[in-house]
């Protein structure tokens, strides 16, 4: 099977300025913006610095503001404001509901700095009887949409609640709610979409809630092709029919050699109740994650929450002989999945495959599948100091073929075998109860806990901080599992 069965047209793109904007509202320079793998330190020190980044647009929207309302306003439409806006300007979005499809005509500066689009609480942009993408931003820079509701968007030409494409960069997407976006062959919440020869670069989706989505073959929030640079973060994706949040390469979408989402962080997201099941482009298949690297490379997914998806994460490649890699999943919170919480490698022997995977520092939990699945095709997967709590008669850990240069190290595992992690051997496993706080709603660990200061230290790649962004490393070693505490 194909699990995600995407068919996407390319969109025409532009040039754009250089990177590395958002790097430096995290305390980085642009020559961090390249990691070489899941153990770069640009890539921990973007992620530790999350809470405090400003995003590319930084306080530089500067101009004047343009207000829309549905009377009184300087503008009665949300696109005629965007017509009139120019870099440093703010279209404000009053209170209401605006029946229309909006894009942005031109592009911010860095000098000048970002066009806003912020709405107001009440600010509705309602594609009822519309198709195609609710707030488009087609290679245009230095761009930033905020506090939108976009509803209703549905059927027709690829639905999408908001659209980026091209070679558009320097973007803040923040703060949106994007609900029934619906469409029974290829739908988005969010979706960005780098088809030029030109990176996409600095983009930051933060603090979105994308839900109640009928998505066909596509995703809640995807990042597909020419993107690099990037932080998805705080956002809340749940109550949709296939992908929550999705890093892409190897579909087309950008040119030979740079078709990859790659170099990005995706933190502290929520995720829960992601699932085809009722996705008539599944005929019942349950095989949607929670949060999914299909084809990207250098992607740091930390400190997430995902609750009662198909998939909870999963590192993989749907391409024959195209290869996932350098991806850390550390400090997770993972739990009730259908199939497995974690999963890596090609769901087939002869699709893509997985390399240099880290998975670190993760609570997983009750999976009816098992907690982590080695698919297949994979290569140096190193899995260590999680906290493995399944269902009776499962196996911790579980393998398909072709899997290579596999190590598994001192985690916990409870709740099946007491003597066995599974398909591979773990020198320093515990076969103890970790003592959560509350299995599934709370996976804190409580005082008592044998995962209290009895992980092995995992350098750089356990990353700075814990679920709750708190210091990794407390008392005399890191616990293990996702929590410290």
């Amino acid at each position: 099977m194909n699990r995600s069965r995407r068919n996407h047209a390319p969109h025409a793109a532009h040039r754009l300025a250089p990177s590395g904007i958002l790097l430096l509202a995290v305390g980085l320079s642009p020559a961090c913006a390249a990691p070489s793998g899941p153990e770069d330190a640009g890539a921990d020190a973007l992620e530790a610095g999350l809470a405090a980044a400003a995003g590319p647009c930084g306080d530089r929207s500067s101009g004047k503001i343009i207000t829309v309302a549905p009377s009184g306003g300087d503008h009665g439409t949300i696109q005629a404001g965007l017509d009139a806006a120019a870099a440093g300007d703010t279209v404000l979005v009053k209170a209401g509901t605006y029946r229309e499809n909006v894009s942005f005509g031109r592009s911010g500066t860095a000098a000048a700095g970002c066009i806003t689009l912020q709405g107001e609480t009440g600010a509705i942009l309602d594609g009822t009887g519309r198709d195609g993408a609710g707030i488009e931003i087609a290679s245009k820079s230095y761009i930033r949409v905020a506090g939108m509701t976009v509803q209703n968007f549905k059927g027709g030409d690829t639905p999408i609640g908001i659209s980026a494409s091209g070679s558009s960069s320097f973007l803040e997407i923040r703060d949106n709610v994007v609900h029934h976006i619906e469409s029974s062959e290829d739908a988005h919440g969010i979706a960005v979409y780098g088809t030029s020869a030109t990176p996409m670069t600095d983009i930051l989706i933060d603090g979105n809630e994308i839900r109640d989505c009928k998505l066909g073959s596509s995703e809640s929030l995807v990042l597909n092709g020419n993107v690099t640079n990037f932080v998805v973060s705080r956002n809340e994706v749940h109550d949709n029919d296939n992908i929550g949040i999705d890093f892409i390469g190897f579909e087309g979408v950008g040119p030979s050699g740079s078709d990859q989402a790659r170099n990005g962080v995706c933190v502290d997201n929520v995720v829960y109740n992601i699932t085809s099941a009722q996705n008539p482009a599944y005929d019942g298949e349950r095989s949607a994650d929670g949060i999914y690297v299909d084809g990207g490379r250098d992607i740091v997914i930390e400190r997430n929450k995902v609750d009662n998806s198909d998939i909870g994460i999963e590192v993989a490649s749907e391409h024959r002989g195209r290869t996932t890699s350098n991806i850390t999943v550390r400090n997770n919170f993972v739990s009730r999945s259908y199939q497995g919480n974690i999963m890596v490698g090609g769901y087939s022997t002869s699709v893509g495959s997985a390399a240099g995977i880290a998975v670190i520092n993760n609570t997983l939990v009750q999976a009816t599948g098992g907690e982590i699945i080695l698919q297949n095709n994979s290569d140096g997967v190193l899995i260590q100091n999680n906290i493995l709590y399944a269902k009776a008669r499962n196996a911790y850990v579980s393998s398909g073929r072709n899997n290579r240069n596999v190590r598994v190290d001192n985690n916990i595992f409870f709740g099946a075998s007491q003597t066995s992690a599974g398909a591979f051997t773990d020198p320093r496993a515990r076969f103890v109860d970790p003592l959560l706080a509350g299995p599934p709603s709370d996976l804190h660990l409580t005082s008592g806990s044998p995962a209290v200061d009895a992980g092995v230290d995992p350098g750089a790649q356990g990353g700075a901080s814990d679920i709750d962004g708190e210091a990794r490393t407390r008392g005399a070693r890191v616990d293990i599992g996702a929590d410290e505490r």
